[in-house]
């Protein structure tokens, strides 16, 4: 009776909500922006972080789509009514300002690995979606991974916490695979799959909170990116993979 009480009073609890994102277009923070706020979560407060030169170096095959349908997340977050500051992720004012913010949840729809104290400022958790199914395809170019190490691709929602690809497990779902897909195909399918994730992983901290929830183990590996000269075996292996998934139906 105590964790139902407990449950009952977490649904019905006012909450307020919080986006990391990036300061720039972005398909992940537009598309999250707008299916939470469709689901009747709209977020009280983004953080974009400012653009930065990253030192890692380009893929030398091309997994996702070139979207031409960006909209800056400022104009959707005036269009949607939701407040919109510019801090870097893991600086002492951001920190300041989810501390000011009292937020309960928050959501990654645009970020790099969140430091400890930006994560101590949220009272419940942090949710992220990632393009891979933890604990295996933990870090980047988890679709490349996964298919070279002949995994199923899926999608996996989880509270962060400190270490990479790592927490507390909220849902995993494994996507389809079609015998015409190409590696841009399953990338898009993996995309849309953790937008259809969003709302029910925020819904079920709303509910529950962290109870129950799979913890990833300490101690595990993940992957860095993908040397080129393995990337260029992914369109012969994703071939031969498909076409074994069509035989065995």
């Amino acid at each position: 009776m105590k964790n139902c009480s407990s449950s009952l009073l977490m649904a019905h609890r006012s909450w307020l909500m919080i986006i990391f994102a990036y300061d720039f277009p972005h398909k992940k923070t537009q598309d999250i922006l707008l299916r939470l706020t469709i689901e009747g979560l709209k977020p009280t407060l983004v953080i974009a972080s400012p653009w930065e030169k990253l030192s890692v170096a380009p893929a030398s095959l091309r997994v996702k789509p070139r979207h031409c349908d960006l909209v800056h997340p400022r104009e959707v977050c005036a269009a949607l009514g939701i407040a919109y500051r510019v801090l870097a992720h893991n600086s002492e004012d951001c920190v300041q300002a989810l501390r000011e913010a009292k937020c309960d949840i928050g959501v990654v729809a645009g970020a790099r690995i969140l430091k400890q104290p930006v994560i101590e400022a949220i009272s419940v958790g942090i949710i992220n979606l990632h393009p891979g199914l933890l604990p295996q395809m933990r870090g980047l170019d988890a679709l490349q991974w996964s298919i070279y190490e002949n995994q199923p691709l899926g999608v996996t929602a989880h509270v962060i916490d400190k270490r990479v690809d790592a927490g507390l497990i909220i849902a995993r779902e494994v996507i389809k695979e079609y015998a015409d897909d190409t590696l841009i195909d399953l990338s898009l399918r993996l995309q849309q799959t953790e937008i259809n994730m969003v709302a029910p992983a925020v819904r079920h901290l709303q509910q529950y909170g962290l109870n129950g929830l799979e913890a990833i183990p300490m101690g595990l590996s993940y992957h860095r990116k993908m040397p080129a000269e393995l990337e260029a075996t992914l369109p012969q292996l994703l071939q031969k993979r498909l076409t074994k998934k069509v035989n065995s139906r």
